[in-house]
């Protein structure tokens, strides 16, 4: 769909810029924090475990999202403005198959940090550093063939579109439900052990996996308010064929806050984790 600007209110207009002015102001920022919290991973040997190479895997999907969704998302935003279709429909698809593929690395990495926390709190992962490489690695070339096709099947209008966006869907659910189911277990675990008296030193330090807990609670929590929004206004667009400037002006407000979450998160782990923040970087090689 390519709004046509003159037919559209000043506050599209104005909305629209804003959000091309937003991303871009956003896109070094994000860069620039993800680089320093896979650096300060890399260089803290303490802190290369499985859990934080999740996080990892996390903060390399925002990197990118600054890298190239918020780019390519003002150049699709001014040519949008600009009524520049060819460069409106490359800048576009780049925009949409890229944060449809990092949304669905992020939904499977926050699902592989819950199981991680309850199988290494309940004594029985079995997850090393080099297995969840492998596995982060798997689900990362496998989403790459379902955003693809995805994307593929939309654009040719084929039926087999429905298909794939419903198993999207589902997986997305699936995801959701085991992270819930995962995080309910680790907080069983964690009242079970305040309500022990702890005297020998194997002791679990409670004080640690709450922390911890809640920071990927807080991640979750960053997910869901910048892409909740985003897809109920979606679902509105296809369930009313709403054309009309306020849905367009709803949709640049949200894809603004869906692409804002790739610097708010590094700021959330520097806030929230205290061997990332006691990080030294000089003398670093």
């Amino acid at each position: 769909m390519f709004p046509n600007v003159s037919e559209s209110s000043a506050t599209f207009y104005h909305v629209t810029l804003a959000a091309a002015v937003v991303a871009a102001i956003l896109a070094p920022l994000a860069v620039t924090g993800n680089a320093l919290i896979l650096a300060a991973i890399w260089r803290n040997q303490s802190l290369r475990t499985p859990s934080y190479l999740l996080l990892a895997g996390l903060a390399v999907t925002d990197f990118f999202t600054g890298l190239l969704s918020q780019p390519f998302f003002v150049v699709y935003k001014l040519a949008n403005l600009a009524e520049n279709r060819g460069l409106y429909c490359i800048a576009a698809l780049v925009t949409e198959s890229t944060v449809i593929y990092f949304c669905s690395i992020t939904v499977v990495t926050i699902m592989m940090i819950a199981l991680e926390r309850w199988l290494h709190m309940s004594r029985r992962s079995l997850l090393t550093v080099r297995r969840v490489i492998s596995i982060y690695i798997m689900f990362a070339v496998f989403l790459i063939l379902v955003a693809a096709g995805t994307l593929y099947t939309r654009y040719i209008q084929s039926e087999a579109f429905n298909v794939i966006a419903a198993f999207c869907v589902l997986v997305g659910v699936l995801c959701i439900a085991v992270t819930v189911f995962a995080y309910f277990k680790v907080f069983r675990i964690i009242q079970h052990h305040q309500n022990q008296v702890q005297v020998n030193g194997n002791a679990l330090d409670m004080k640690k996996y709450k922390r911890s807990f809640f920071t990927i609670l807080y991640i979750l929590a960053v997910f869901v308010l910048s892409y909740v929004p985003s897809l109920c206004v979606i679902l509105a667009f296809h369930a009313f064929s709403n054309h009309t400037t306020p849905y367009y002006v709803a949709s640049e407000v949200c894809a603004a806050v869906v692409l804002s979450s790739s610097l708010i998160n590094p700021l959330l782990y520097y806030w929230r984790i205290k061997e990332i923040r006691d990080t030294e970087f000089v003398g670093y090689d």
